[in-house]
Order: structure tokens, then sequence, then C-alpha cells
């Protein structure tokens, strides 16, 4: 089953329906496990295609409940380790031996998202941080959460636990109306906007390999600001539509983005793109790591070096996990270099200036567009690595040469910095209920004549190959 689809949408208004006949949380609990369930057998219906899914569903379990009771490090330890392994190998990575990969289809949607839940009840069961003992359905109920089983986000189970049967989400018609409204919002922008997105970065790509110069300049700059465009309106769009569905079924889920092209900086920019992801890295990676090197290295003037350490860390690991290929390893490199070097920036301004005079600085408005230019510039290279192979980077370069990647490189931050700086500026109106009704209804309507009448295809999600 796609997710959106108008399928989904059936699925959740049935389960929405049986979910909301009772007001007790063991009926809510059991009918939202059994449509968690359901939902998997869309994909597949061979038992034995689920099988590794399954065996590592239960190697976390009994893994979290050992560490309730057992509190030995080296337990601990082994226990992550092997949920770490266990995912490697069933993702494929390349640097596990293609001899021990398993052969045959087997059932790996939303493994990765699956993965981060499993890590964080093992690693706060260890750690006593749980509000309490999770039980088995309870497991596989916050594991396999159907709403955001495809592409996150990813929740902490003690917020899943609070809505899912402790305080149920508030659904009156006003959360009604407005989940309806992220729901219509999200389906439009993944089936209407995306696609054209998409298709317009493919061109523009394509292109480049027969045009001119003047036309590859251009068309490079439209390729390079295009994607990480594309790649926000797909995954934004999924995210409204999966927090909307979420509302019916009285479940909260957390919020995966915060206008992050507004972000002065690339730090600033990973706390407002894929939020979910950053908070469980920072939570579980970084936080650790940075005190790990700290009781290491227990020197006050060294302390900040080491975040910027920690930091480059956590984000390498970032573009670890979003690919098995060396593409993706340069990516998270990138990444790392990104955040370790604006959070080093930082600190020298601010040694060398003051704070004081570093927040001037930073508030001027030339300075603040530069910034803005930089980080958006910054991040569309790092994609780059995300959305072609060495061998297209290396062709494109190739056709560009020294003198086309400086004025791509040096139009594409000119542009993205002042375009960014007006746009946060420009004063917003709030539109009123009628205005805001006539809106989405414009856009149902469109988008029913996309995906229906012109019997337009599924909507692609970027981020359920991760």
């Amino acid at each position: 089953m796609d997710v959106p689809s108008y399928q989904f949408l059936a699925y959740v208004a049935i389960s929405a329906i049986l979910i909301n006949l009772s007001s007790r949380p063991a009926w809510r609990r059991f009918v939202f496990l059994i449509s968690s369930v359901a939902f998997i057998f869309f994909f597949t219906r061979d038992p034995l295609q689920l099988a590794p899914f399954a065996g590592m569903l239960a190697f976390g379990f009994v893994g979290a409940k050992v560490l309730e009771t057992q509190k030995r490090h080296w337990l601990f330890v082994g226990i992550v380790v092997a949920v770490v392994i266990a995912f490697c190998w069933l993702k494929r990575y390349s640097f596990v031996p293609h001899q021990l990969w398993l052969s045959g289809v087997y059932f790996t949607v939303g493994l990765s998202y699956v993965f981060f839940r499993i890590l964080h009840l093992v690693i706060d069961s260890y750690q006593d941080a749980l509000p309490e003992s999770v039980g088995f359905w309870s497991y596989l109920g916050y594991t396999l959460n159907f709403t955001c089983l495809v592409s996150g986000p990813i929740q902490m189970y003690p917020d899943y636990r609070r809505t899912a049967w402790a305080r149920p989400a508030a659904l009156d018609a006003a959360v009604a109306g407005q989940a309806i409204e992220r729901i219509v919002l999200g389906f439009f922008k993944v089936a209407a906007i995306s696609p054209l997105l998409g298709f317009a970065q493919q061109w523009c790509t394509n292109e480049v390999l027969g045009a001119g110069f003047e036309h590859r300049i251009l068309l490079g700059i439209a390729s390079l600001v295009l994607f990480p465009v594309y790649l926000y309106v797909n995954f934004s769009g999924y995210t409204d539509f999966v927090i909307g569905c979420a509302r019916f079924l009285r479940l909260e889920l957390p919020e995966n983005f915060n206008a992050p092209f507004s972000a002065k900086g690339f730090i600033d920019l990973w706390t407002r793109w894929h939020m979910t992801l950053s908070n469980w890295l920072k939570t579980y990676v970084f936080s650790p790591l940075l005190i790990a090197l700290m009781r290491r290295f227990p020197s006050r003037k060294a302390e900040p070096f080491l975040g910027v350490i920690a930091n480059f860390v956590t984000f390498f690991l970032i573009g670890a996990w979003h690919g098995q290929t060396s593409e993706f390893l340069m990516f998270g490199l990138l990444n790392g270099l990104g955040i370790s070097g604006n959070k080093l920036y930082q600190m020298l301004m601010t040694q060398k200036l003051g704070r004081p005079r570093y927040q001037r600085l930073c508030d001027n408005p030339f300075y603040e567009a530069l910034s803005r230019g930089l980080t958006f510039l910054w991040f569309a290279v790092c994609l780059l690595w995300f959305w072609s192979t060495w061998g297209q980077i290396g062709a494109l370069a190739r056709l560009l040469g020294p003198a086309g990647i400086a004025g791509v490189v040096t139009t594409t931050l000119i542009l993205a910095g002042t375009v960014l700086w007006i746009t946060s500026v420009a004063p917003r109106a709030q539109p009123t209920r009628l205005a805001r009704v006539a809106w989405n209804t414009a856009l149902f309507v469109l988008l029913f004549s996309a995906t229906v009448v012109l019997k337009a295809p599924a909507a692609h999600i970027v981020y359920r190959a991760f």
C-alpha cells in the first residue's frame, strides 16, 4: 500500500472508526495493534519473507527485557552491537560480505525506523529511563506503528504511550479540521508538486550533457537548487499527511520539519530538518560521545573542541545510515564537516569579537543573507552524493569545468541568499478560516484531478528507500 494514497486514507478511516468506538485504553491498543500488523501484509503475504524482520523484532524485545533486570555493562554493549549488526546485515551494507547476505526477497519496509525504536527501548531499558516496563503487546504496537512505519517520523516510547492510551489526543471539530488540512496539503505536495520538481530537476541534469557553456551553468544551477526543494516538498508532504492521519487515531506524531531553509547556519538547518532523526542522534550518539570525550580529556579549554568532534561523528553517521554505498559515506562526511565547521567558526568568532559584537554581526542584513545562502549551498552540495553517483558527479564536473563550477556555486550562493533573506523579512498575513477552507478545497480538486481523472502514478516517497 502506498503512503500517501486513497487506499491508505480508507484504511485509516476504518481503523479510526473502530478505535473510537470505545474509550477503553485496552480496546484502542488492541485495534491499533491489529491495524499495524495487518498493514504489513499489504506489502507481503508470504510469512517467510517476514521472518528476518520478525527475528529482529523478537531479539530487540528480549534484549530490552533482559536489560531491565540485568544491568551488566558488557551485556548492554553486546545487545546494542548485535542489534546494529543485524540491521546492517538485513539492509545489506556493502561492508558485509555478500556471501553472508540472505538470499531471496524479504520484508524491509520501515526497517530503519523500527531499528531506531528498538535501540531506543534497549538503551532506555538499561538506563531505567522508561516510565514503565514495556510489555510485549505495547512493544509491538510501538515498533509497528503503521502511521509512521514506512518513513517515520521517529517517535519516542513515552510520547507514544501518552497518546496511545494514557491521554489520547483530543479529536474535536477544530482538531479534525486542522488534521484534514494537513492531509490535503501533504498529499498535494507529494502527489502533485513533488513529481513536477523531481521531473524538472532530472531534466535539467540530463540537458547539461548537450547544452552550450552558458546554458550548462544555468542548468547546473537549476539542478543543484531544485533537488533540496524537491526533497523537502516530498518528505515534508509525507510527514504532513501521516501526522494528519494519526490525529484521527487519537495519536500525536512529532513534527519533523520547521522551515529548514530559513536556517542561518548549518547547525540551525539540522535542528529544523528531519528533526526526529537529529534529536534521536543527539540523545543517543552526540551526548554520550561528548560525555565520554570529556571524561577522557577533562579540560575546560578542550571542552568546546570535543563538542566539534562529537558533532562531526554524529552527522557522519547520519550519512552512513542513509545508504550502503560510498556516496552516502561522502554525504555523511560533508554533513559532518558542515556541522563541525559551523560550530568551530561560531566558537572562534565569539572568542575574537565577544558574544555581543558577534551577535550584532549576525543580525546584519548582508551577513544574514550570506549565512542563509552559504547554508543552502552547502546542503545542496552535500545532496549531490544523495541523488547521484561518483560517475555522474565526475561527468558533470568535467562538462562544467572549473569556470562553470565557479559560476554555478557563486550564482547559487547569491540567488539563495537573496531569496531566503527576502522571504524571511516579508510580512506574513494569517489567512481567515474561510480562506483556508477555499484554499484546501481547491488543492483537493486539483489533487483529485491529477491522481484519479488523469490517472497519475502513485506518489513516490524518497525516504521510503531508507
